[in-house]
């Protein structure tokens, strides 16, 4: 949109530029899944549910072997899926967000500690 602006006006030959730009939604996420800085403060955490059914794409970790892998950040075999997508234990727990990388699923974030 800023671009946009600065195009136009360009184009008109009389300059442009936005005075306020608000994102109102990211891909699924509207500002009703939003929370201010002081919400975060007074409790952090996620701001989503992130289980199989919540809408993100899942993938099971078959068995306690992946799962402890994932869970120590260790790479998973590609799924070919695009874009990124949730793991899950067994019990349906969320362990990570990954994206596939070559032959490589790989996480992006661990959700789930391992245990020492």
């Amino acid at each position: 949109m800023r671009a946009l602006a600065r195009d136009l006006g360009a184009g008109l030959g009389v300059g442009g530029h936005l005075t306020a730009l608000r994102r109102t939604r990211v891909g699924p996420f509207t500002l009703a899944h939003a929370r201010t800085l002081e919400e975060l403060d007074a409790e952090p955490g996620l701001s989503l549910s992130l289980t199989p059914r919540s809408g993100w794409r899942s993938r099971a970790a078959p068995g306690a072997a992946l799962a402890a892998d994932i869970a120590h950040g260790r790479p998973l075999p590609a799924t070919g899926a695009a874009g990124t997508y949730g793991v899950f234990a067994p019990d349906g727990r969320a362990l990570a967000l990954v994206a596939d990388r070559g032959e490589q699923a790989r996480p992006l974030v661990v959700l789930a500690p391992a245990a020492t």
